[in-house]
């Protein structure tokens, strides 16, 4: 009696391990979702979210982005730019990690032309503001778009945050915009230009997640 009452236990709790065991998703179902997350996230954009967009005597001097890559993008006619006092920028107009500019002799704008438009793509973001404030976005300008490469591997399914979730791992072709050719412009971009080099060869990750029996992508967090 005591040993079938045991062997009944054993096989109750096969049972119950098989049943919470989370599935494992092939690699053909985890191709079609990562294919699934950069048909809607593979999009690459450098996080200029805001035109037009302003570059102060202060910000020649330090180097920053803008002030290095907006006249490259000028000479490849996706931007023009106005010089004007500073005393007319509206507070709207400043970029999106700077204050009002300060009092100066004049500062230069640049804006979007009919070419750059093409590139400014929607797209909903949330950064962080100045402050630590959430800001959100809903247009970026993007320089190219990742698609699947192959799949290289996957973790094996695992609950987080009351979620059964897998982290994927694989390659990626990439189709960068034809003036990313330019070796200037893959200068002043060096993030991607390491991507754009990376095609077939950079590991990135995806997020899969079990909703109601599929395996579909989420962004993480």
């Amino acid at each position: 009696m005591k040993k079938t009452l045991l062997m009944l236990a054993v096989a109750s709790l096969a049972c119950s391990a098989a049943q919470a065991a989370p599935v494992e998703p092939s690699k053909s179902v985890v191709a079609r979702a990562v294919h699934q997350y950069l048909g809607e996230h593979g999009d690459l954009c450098v996080g200029k979210y805001q035109w037009p967009r302003i570059v102060t005597p202060e910000d020649q001097e330090r180097g920053s982005n803008d002030a290095i890559q907006l006249p490259v993008l000028e000479r490849l006619g996706l931007v023009q730019s106005e010089e004007i006092p500073a005393s007319l920028v509206a507070a709207t107009e400043t970029t999106d990690s700077q204050q009002q500019a300060a009092p100066a002799e004049s500062i230069r704008r640049y804006s979007l032309t009919a070419k750059g438009h093409q590139y400014f793509v929607e797209k909903k973001h949330t950064t962080l503001g100045v402050h630590g404030q959430t800001v959100d976005h809903t247009a970026d300008f993007c320089v190219a778009h990742l698609t699947l490469d192959k799949i290289v591997k996957w973790t094996p399914p695992d609950e987080v945050h009351g979620h059964i979730q897998t982290l994927v791992k694989y390659t990626y072709r990439i189709k960068p915009a034809d003036w990313m050719a330019d070796p200037e412009a893959r200068k002043v971009f060096p993030m991607v230009d390491r991507i754009i080099r990376g095609a077939g060869v950079l590991q990135m990750n995806a997020t899969l997640e079990r909703q109601d029996g599929r395996w579909v992508p989420v962004l993480p967090g």
